[in-house]
């Protein structure tokens, strides 16, 4: 976990550079810098889930928040000049995630943090496709129901998403990602268990076949 950590933070200081750089080159304010960084990873995770999600491949869906038009011609341009080309073109969005930006900073809440939401779900990451959501009601548009068995207490309690279910247990959403994947990895190994004692099986079977 301690590694993770690291990781992640070296990330955020690489990130909240770049943006710096490109906010003082574009003389724009720097008291929104948390704004820009923030941004600016979630344009970075678009792109991720565009090139390496199983679903967004299947369903066509590119990022192109990164095309200008130049010369008649669209050309892509690098992800810290997108950004400042999306706040320069798509004011609204930009300060609906300025503002939403300050509900975060001021309840600390992950529900509240600022993510891109696409209101053509079939469509492009593009100007024109780009909305601002609250992460929490970003993610009841995919939730799925935490069922939670409290063995000390013999006790079922039911969330209706995993967002609910962190707020109401400060439960990070970083330890839900692991439990997640201990479930996975758990259901994984029982599949393994199964498949081998089938083939053990089905080479018994053909053992004791030989012999008649």
């Amino acid at each position: 976990m301690a590694t993770n950590t690291n990781e992640i933070s070296k990330k955020k200081q690489k990130q909240t550079a770049i943006v710096r750089n490109q906010f003082v080159e574009n003389d724009i304010d720097l008291s929104l810098l948390d704004a820009g960084v923030s941004l600016f990873s979630s344009f970075e995770q678009a792109l991720k889930r565009t090139k390496t999600d199983e679903y967004y491949i299947a369903k066509g869906i590119e990022y192109r928040l990164d095309l200008v038009e130049k010369d008649g011609a669209q050309i892509r341009i690098a992800p810290r000049y997108a950004l400042i080309n999306v706040i320069k073109v798509d004011d609204d969005f930009w300060q609906a995630w300025i503002k939403q930006q300050g509900i975060f900073e001021r309840t600390g809440l992950e529900a509240d943090k600022p993510s891109i939401h696409r209101p053509n779900p079939d469509g492009h990451y593009e100007i024109g496709n780009i909305a601002v959501l609250p992460l929490g009601e970003h993610l009841q548009e995919h939730a799925q129901p935490v069922i939670v068995l409290d063995t000390d207490t013999v006790t079922l309690t039911t969330y209706r998403s995993q967002t609910a279910f962190q707020d109401a247990e400060n439960v990070s959403k970083y330890r839900v990602g692991e439990m997640n994947q201990a479930f996975r990895d758990d259901e994984l190994s029982v599949q393994r268990k199964q498949q081998a004692r089938k083939e053990l099986a089905d080479k018994n079977k053909v053992y004791f076949e030989s012999l008649t």
